[in-house]
């Protein structure tokens, strides 16, 4: 079994600085280490830059304006999943959609795009939230690499511009095929998961003309969010890393 990485506490810096023998954290990151975790010089730490690149690292020098730390040696490569999982899921109500961002960031998706279609019901677009709510799971689960969130696009340019990916599936309650172990090798996938009211007959149809398989998920109706998470499981089960250990 492998070692489960020993927890510390994470910061999060620009990527200019993690390339730097000396790293400087300030503002939130600072008072976080300061005055929440009380930490001190020799201390180690942890930083990423949410972009690939981690680090474990020693405080060196801590004061009321900044805190520099030592670099000693690269970590989190082998918390990144080998599968590149784009996760493209409709706007939904209030924070449920906040809260799927969240899991499918710990679960490892490599991208969140969210989208709208004929039955999606929002209060409105969240970007930079969602984007900070994916680099606060990152950090907390110890990734290296937050997900890419993009800014929110019609059903029909979802389609249209995610041509380029290995393999597209959409999940719907009446597709007649099962997510199956095939393709073990695929190395990226694009799952499609749908509004509260399900996708219209029509949208299914327009997926299936652009190369889309359409997926069922059993014989239960779920809950949008419940949906979108047990397709990155799946996912990350079958072609990536979940139960490797």
């Amino acid at each position: 079994m492998a070692r489960r990485p020993e927890r510390r506490a994470r910061f999060r810096v620009a990527p200019e600085e993690i390339a730097k023998p000396a790293i400087t954290l300030a503002g939130g990151e600072l008072r976080h280490l300061r005055t929440v975790l009380r930490l001190a010089p020799g201390d180690l730490v942890e930083v990423f830059d949410g972009e690939g690149r981690g680090a474990l690292a020693e405080i060196v020098v801590l004061d009321a304006r900044s805190a520099e730390l030592r670099a000693i040696e690269p970590i989190g490569h082998d918390r990144e999943s080998p599968l590149a999982l784009t996760l493209a899921v409709a706007l939904s109500r209030g924070a449920k959609l906040d809260w799927v961002i969240e899991k499918a960031t710990e679960l490892g998706v490599a991208a969140i795009l969210p989208f709208t279609s004929e039955h999606s019901q929002t209060s409105g677009e969240r970007v930079e939230r969602w984007r900070r709510i994916a680099e606060a799971a990152a950090a907390q689960c110890g990734r290296v690499r937050s997900p890419k969130i993009t800014p929110v696009v019609p059903f029909d340019q979802m389609l249209t511009t995610t041509r380029a990916c290995e393999h597209r599936l959409l999940f719907w309650e009446r597709g007649t095929r099962p997510l199956g172990p095939g393709g073990a090798s695929r190395r990226s996938l694009l799952v499609v998961t749908g509004p509260e009211g399900g996708f219209a007959d029509a949208e299914a149809e327009r997926a299936a003309g652009e190369g889309f398989d359409l997926i069922g998920l059993g014989p239960r109706i779920l809950r949008a969010e419940s949906a979108a998470i047990a397709v990155v499981v799946l996912a990350q089960y079958l072609w990536g890393d979940l139960g490797v250990g």
